[in-house]
C-alpha cells in the first residue's frame, strides 16, 4: 500500500458533482412555479421520516444552462490550473528529497485523470449529463448522496481509470446481483455504487449486514417514501419554492433519535458513537424535547431562476410564541432591505424597547416552569444574572435608536497587490432615530465644529469640516430630519442624501440587509489572494497564489450582484437571498 491515498481526492470530487447537478437540461416548456414529481422520481429512495433531505428533483431549462455552463466550465479549468500548480510545487519538494518518487508519480496519475473530468464536457463524458437530478437526504442520520446520471457506465469506467492511475482498486463487495466499491476509515466504510443509471455515495458502519446496506442504498425501497409522505412538495407549495432545489434539515428529528432508543439504521452508528441515551432521565428528555421545539426545523429552495436571476429563501421555523415575540423586534428604517447600488450596501434595525420585553418575557418563562435537568443548570442560574442586567438603566436615546442603512458606492485606488491603501471613498450612511435632532444637539455640546454647523432638520446637506480629518475625507457632508441623520463622503455624493432619507421605510420585518457587487467582490478577495503574506515555515509559491486568484476570478465572471435579508416574521427566521449574473 503505497502512502498517497487517492481516495482522498476521488471522494471530494465525486461529491462536489452535486454542485453541477442542479444546472441540469428540463424541457423548456416545463415553467417552475410548482413542484413535480413522478412516480419513478429519485425521492422514492428518500424515506418519510428523513431528518435531512436536499433535492434538486427537475433539471434547469437549456437557456440558462447556454449561459452559466461556459462559466463554470471557466471554474473547473481554473481548479484544474490550481491542481496543475499544487503537482508542481510537490514535485519541486521530492526532487529536494523531501517526498517519496513513487507516492508522487502516482499521485500525479491520479490528478491527471481527474483534470480531465474538470470541465463541462469531461463530466459529460463521466455521465453527469444535462439530464442529472441529485438528492442528498439523510437515511435516519446516515448520509446519503444519491445521483441520477446519463449512462452510468460511463461514470464507473471513469472510477476504473482513476483506480487504474492510482494502482489500486476498492474492494468491491456484492449484494444480490448489486456491486459496490468502498473503502474502510476506521469503523466505517465509505461507498461508492454505480446501480444502473444512478450514483450513490454514502457511510455505513462495519457491523452492517447486506440487509442494512441493502436499506441504506435503496436496493430495498423505504416502506414508505417521502414521495408517499408528501412532506416536501407540502414545504414547496407552503413556501412557493420550485423543483430545480427544495431542502429542510428537522432539527427535532434529530434531536430525538439521540434521546430515544434508537431504530433502524440508526441502532449501530448510535452504538459505534458510544451514546447511551438511557443514561437520561425522563425529565431531561422532555425538556431537551421542548428546548429542540423552538426551532424545530429548517426549510429552504430557490423561489425562482431565470438566465438573469436566482432567487431563494431560507427559513427557520419557531415555535409560535417565540416566532411573535421575534416579529416585534425590527423597527422601519429608511432604504432597509432594498439593495442599494454601489460597491456595498449593509444595515440592520431593531426595537429596543421591545427587545427589552423579548427578554424580560423569556426570563419569566425560566422562572416560572425552571428547568429540572442538571444539564440545564447554567442555563437556569444565568436568569438572575439576566434579571441584574436588565435592572441597568439605559440612556434614554438608546430606546429612540431604530437601526442604521450604510453604502459604499466606490473605494479607488486600493491595490491589494501593491498593498496601497485607497486614495477616496464614496461612501454615505443612515442613522435613523426618533427625535433625531436631539442626537445633534447632544453631539454639538462635544463638537465646537458640530456646534458651529446650524443644521437644520430638512433633509438639505451641509459641510461638515473636522480638523482631525484626512484628505480622504474632506467632502464630508451631514443631513438631518427628525427621524434620521445621512452622512456622506466623497465628492458629489452628497446629492444622493435626500433620497436616502426620503427611501420607504416600511415595517416588513426586516433585521439585517446586505447588498455587493460580487464581481468586483471575488475580483478583490483574488488580489488579496495574490498579495498575502508568506509564511518563512510554508511559504506559498507565486504559481499558486495566481492560481487562487484565478478561481476567484472565474467566480467573478458568474455573479454580477448578491443581497440577502433576514427577517423575523411569524413563521420565524427568514433569509432571502437574490444573485444576479453576469451577462
Amino acid at each position: 500500500m503505497f502512502k498517497f491515498d487517492s481516495k482522498r481526492l476521488i471522494i471530494p470530487f465525486l461529491v462536489g458533482a452535486l454542485t453541477l447537478v442542479a444546472c441540469d437540461k428540463a424541457d423548456d416548456s416545463a415553467g417552475g412555479s410548482s413542484m413535480r414529481i413522478s412516480d419513478d422520481s429519485i425521492l422514492q429512495y428518500v424515506p418519510a421520516d428523513s431528518p435531512y433531505v436536499f433535492a434538486s428533483v427537475e433539471p434547469l431549462p437549456d437557456d440558462i444552462l447556454d449561459k452559466l455552463e461556459p462559466k463554470f466550465d471557466r471554474i473547473l479549468k481554473s481548479y484544474e490550473g490550481l491542481l496543475r500548480e499544487a503537482m508542481a510545487m510537490a514535485s519541486s519538494k521530492v526532487a529536494e528529497g523531501q517526498g517519496d518518487a513513487g507516492d508522487f508519480e502516482t499521485a500525479s496519475a491520479v490528478v491527471a485523470e481527474l483534470s480531465s473530468l474538470m470541465s463541462i464536457e469531461g463530466l459529460r463524458g463521466a455521465g453527469i449529463g444535462r439530464e442529472s437530478t441529485a438528492v442528498f437526504y439523510g437515511h435516519g442520520l446516515l448520509p446519503v448522496l444519491r445521483m441520477h446520471v446519463s449512462d452510468g457506465a460511463l461514470f464507473d469506467a471513469a472510477l476504473a481509470r482513476i483506480e487504474t492511475k492510482a494502482g489500486e482498486k476498492m474492494p468491491v463487495a456484492t449484494i444480490g446481483n448489486s456491486s459496490f466499491r468502498y473503502f474502510e476509515i476506521a469503523d466505517v466504510k465509505v461507498i461508492v455504487a454505480v446501480l444502473g443509471d444512478q450514483v450513490v455515495i454514502t457511510v455505513a458502519p462495519l457491523s452492517y449486514d447486506d440487509r442494512q446496506l441493502s436499506t441504506l442504498l435503496g436496493l430495498t425501497l423505504p416502506d414508505s417514501s417521502i414521495v408517499d409522505s408528501g412532506a416536501l412538495k407540502s414545504i414547496a407549495d407552503e413556501y412557493g419554492y420550485i423543483s430545480y432545489f427544495v431542502g429542510y434539515v428537522d432539527f427535532a428529528r434529530i434531536v430525538d433519535t439521540f434521546i430515544s432508543d434508537a431504530t433502524g439504521l440508526d441502532a449501530d452508528l448510535i452504538a459505534l458513537m458510544e451514546h447511551d441515551s438511557s443514561e437520561l432521565s425522563d425529565v431531561c428528555r422532555s425538556e431537551i424535547r421542548s428546548l429542540a421545539g423552538i426551532a424545530p426545523r429548517m426549510v429552504m429552495g430557490y423561489t425562482d431562476i431565470t438566465a438573469e436571476r436566482l432567487t431563494s429563501q431560507l427559513v427557520i421555523e419557531m415555535r409560535d410564541d417565540i416566532a411573535s415575540g421575534l416579529a416585534t423586534l425590527t423597527s422601519a428604517v429608511p432604504g432597509l432591505g432594498g439593495d442599494q447600488g454601489g460597491l456595498m450596501s449593509f444595515g440592520m434595525s431593531i426595537n429596543v424597547k421591545a427587545l427589552r420585553t423579548f427578554v424580560e418575557t423569556r426570563l419569566d418563562a425560566l422562572e416560572a416552569d425552571p428547568f429540572e435537568c442538571e444539564m440545564f443548570a447554567n442555563l437556569q442560574q444565568s436568569v438572575a444574572s439576566g434579571r441584574m442586567a436588565l435592572n441597568q438603566p439605559l440612556p434614554p436615546m438608546a430606546y429612540d435608536f431604530k437601526g442604521f442603512v450604510g453604502v459604499v458606492n466606490n473605494i479607488e485606488g486600493l491595490d491589494m497587490v501593491n498593498r496601497t491603501p485607497p486614495t477616496s471613498i464614496d461612501a454615505r450612511f443612515l442613522l435613523a432615530m426618533n427625535n433625531a435632532t436631539a442626537l445633534v444637539s447632544l453631539g454639538a455640546m462635544m463638537s465646537p465644529e458640530l456646534m458651529g454647523l446650524n443644521i437644520e432638520p430638512n433633509g438639505e446637506p451641509v459641510r461638515f469640516e473636522l480638523a482631525s480629518m484626512d484628505a480622504m475625507m474632506d467632502n464630508v457632508f451631514l443631513a438631518l430630519t427628525n427621524d434620521a441623520l445621512a452622512m456622506s463622503i466623497g465628492e458629489g455624493v452628497e446629492a444622493q442624501l435626500a433620497d436616502m432619507l426620503a427611501a420607504d421605510a416600511e415595517e416588513n420585518g426586516t433585521f439585517l440587509s446586505f447588498s455587493m457587487d460580487a464581481g468586483r467582490y471575488y475580483a478583490f478577495i483574488g488580489a488579496a489572494m495574490a498579495a498575502a503574506d508568506q509564511d518563512d515555515d510554508s511559504p506559498m509559491p507565486p504559481e499558486i497564489q495566481a492560481a487562487m486568484q484565478d478561481v476567484m476570478l472565474a467566480v467573478a465572471d458568474i455573479y454580477d450582484r448578491m443581497s440577502a435579508a433576514i427577517r423575523f416574521t411569524e413563521k420565524g427566521i427568514v433569509m432571502d437571498s437574490s444573485v444576479r449574473f453576469q451577462d
